[in-house]
């Protein structure tokens, strides 16, 4: 009986184990259909114009990585009859992390942009924007490509793409003194190629050099048919803020993924009472970028929409986020008058909600030296009241001796 229950207890502690053993996993080519536009130069009489034209573009065998037990995904057949151009870039790359993500993007409804263009040559390039990433697909086509000319509807273009580029994140929200990071990565044969990042703002553009700038760092590493980059900005201050832009050259090939960096930090609001040389209330808003903020005054609850306040303009901290005050005027309550309660709301695009502050406004209580003199005062009464009793008191005794002597 005990061996029985003991096996018992063994195959229920492996049965999970069994059951969660790994499903073998296999790569399989696949095919990736992705609505896109046919973006080309036009010069007209106005000056240069963009035109679009819906196509199709068709990424043959990408590699990815599904259960060896699931059903394989239908190849693509190139349609007798197409009302769209197709083009259909055959890739020679190794296995990219996001082709799963890009089989089922349209399929969730999600914002994608693609757009192709010819880029010279024989070469187009295909611009792939989702929410979390960017891809530029550098593909060749088996004639000479003329940008002047648009596609017929019934064009079915076979390219061959031996080059991509992805970067991420698009876009980010940072805060002052945090750290931010920005990876650009490099697939297909990456033998001779450069990678470098570039900050442009305020209409100005460098190169960063981490030996220059202790704020930057760059980390490269390179694997078979792959190049990585990725740059982290440390302690970030306002003047980080701008466009980034990871640079690559590769042969004859210049791409360039641009990626954004915004500083958004949330305001820093106190709130205190001068009552000299009359009662005002100062409402400091500090640390706020950008500039987008608001200040309110109410009273109990309500806006002060005819509130005497005057607000400064806005001055900047050594760190280039923004402060500024605002005062209001006040009314002391009389004594006895419940007190007035006082808030300042300041509204700023990094908060969801308006930042409140309150403070309570009383009647003002009576001087310590009123105070002294008050109790003073009743000291000196008191003592005057005690001696008049005990003045009472001794007279009443003698006078009744005094009778009785008489008597």
């Amino acid at each position: 009986m005990k061996t029985i229950g003991l096996l018992g207890l063994t195959l229920s502690i492996l049965g999970p184990l069994i059951q969660c053993a790994a499903v073998p996993h296999v790569q399989r080519p696949v095919d990736v259909l992705l609505p896109c536009e046919y973006v080309m130069l036009e010069q007209g009489a106005a000056g240069l114009s963009f035109t679009r034209q819906k196509v199709t573009l068709v990424l043959r065998n990408l590699m990815v990585t599904q259960e060896q037990q699931s059903e394989p995904l239908p190849d693509y057949q190139t349609p007798e009859d197409t009302e769209v151009p197709i083009f259909e870039a055959t890739a020679n790359l190794p296995l990219l992390p996001f082709v799963e993500r890009l089989l089922h993007v349209e399929c969730e409804g999600e914002e994608i942009v693609c757009e192709i263009t010819p880029l010279y040559s024989k070469f187009y390039i295909a611009h792939i924007r989702l929410p979390e990433m960017n891809i530029a697909l550098v593909a060749k086509a088996g004639s000479a490509v003329d940008p002047d000319q648009p596609l017929s509807e019934k064009s079915i273009i076979p390219l061959t793409a031996d080059l991509l580029v992805s970067s991420s994140p698009p876009s980010q929200r940072a805060s002052v003194s945090k750290e931010a990071k920005f990876t650009c990565e490099v697939w297909g044969d990456i033998k001779g190629v450069d990678i470098e990042w570039h900050l442009q703002r305020d209409g100005k553009g460098k190169k960063i050099d981490p030996e220059e700038d202790s704020h930057f760092s760059v980390e490269k590493q390179a694997q078979e048919r792959k190049e990585d980059s990725s740059l982290t900005i440390n302690q970030l201050t306002v003047n980080y803020e701008g466009t980034y832009i990871c640079a690559v050259s590769l042969g004859p090939h210049r791409l360039q993924q641009i990626l954004q960096m915004k500083i958004k930090e949330p305001p820093q609001v106190t709130l205190a009472l001068i009552e000299e040389p009359v009662p005002t209330l100062i409402c400091h808003t500090d640390r706020y970028y950008p500039l987008d903020v608001e200040v309110e005054w109410q009273l109990n609850g309500a806006p002060l929409k005819h509130a005497n306040s005057v607000t400064s303009s806005h001055r900047r901290n050594s760190d280039g986020t923004y402060n500024l005050n605002s005062r209001l005027q006040v009314s002391i309550p009389q004594s006895g008058a419940p007190p007035d309660v006082y808030s300042c709301v300041v509204s700023h695009v990094t908060a969801e909600e308006p930042i409140q502050v309150d403070i309570t406004v009383s009647a003002p209580e009576p001087s310590l030296l009123f105070q002294i003199i008050c109790y003073t005062s009743s000291l000196v009464l008191l003592a005057f009241m005690l001696k008049a009793i005990h003045m009472f008191a001794r007279t009443i005794p003698h006078g009744i001796d005094k009778d009785k002597k008489l008597s």
